[in-house]
């Protein structure tokens, strides 16, 4: 009987312990689920996460892009704007030029215009001194304050050559008009 009793405990213990098996077997399936639940709803919280960093990176990139195409535009714009500016004062100062060269040019047409003629003065203001040449019409010259007046090699008055004075007087032209700068008497 013995053996009978060894051997009914032994049932007993090893259904116990089965059922004891069974019941942390099924505890851990459950609690695997449970853990596979939790991976599954993690991995879609982290790939919802990564979607909205996804979605803000581009956000970020887009207004970034439009923000340099904004810069571009107006250093583009601020570009042209100095190159008109820049065009313009060329412009001016090429205008600058030409006008002193043009004024240049005709001062030294002036001063090329000058000459001499030599005749007999037919009649004398404050600044002019008509001259009649041996030959041709009769010549009105402009006189000024540095109008040098030349007798026998010393300077003279103005009142030193009456009206039938011979003389040779000298002139530039100065603008547009025959500028006496030397009147000197000649002859007698």
């Amino acid at each position: 009987m013995r053996i009978v009793l060894v051997l009914s405990l032994g049932t007993l213990a090893l259904a116990g312990c089965k059922r004891e098996t069974q019941e942390a077997v099924a505890q851990a399936k459950g609690a695997a689920a449970d853990a596979e639940r939790a991976a599954k709803d993690a991995a879609a919280q982290a790939k919802n996460a990564a979607d909205q960093a996804a979605a803000s990176a581009r956000s970020a990139a887009d207004q970034a892009r439009a923000a340099a195409d904004d810069a571009a535009a107006k250093a583009r714009d601020a570009a042209d704007e100095a190159a008109a500016k820049a065009r313009g004062a060329a412009s001016a100062a090429s205008d600058s030029a030409r006008h002193g060269l043009d004024n240049a040019s005709q001062t030294v047409h002036e001063l090329g215009a000058g000459d001499q003629v030599q005749g007999v003065i037919v009649s004398a203001g404050r600044t002019e001194l008509d001259v009649r040449p041996a030959e041709g019409a009769i010549r009105t010259l402009t006189t000024d304050d540095e109008t040098k007046w030349i007798r026998q090699g010393s300077a003279a008055g103005r009142d030193g050559f009456p009206i039938g004075s011979s003389v040779r007087v000298t002139y530039i032209v100065k603008h547009g008009h025959q500028l006496a700068t030397r009147v000197e008497a000649v002859g007698h």
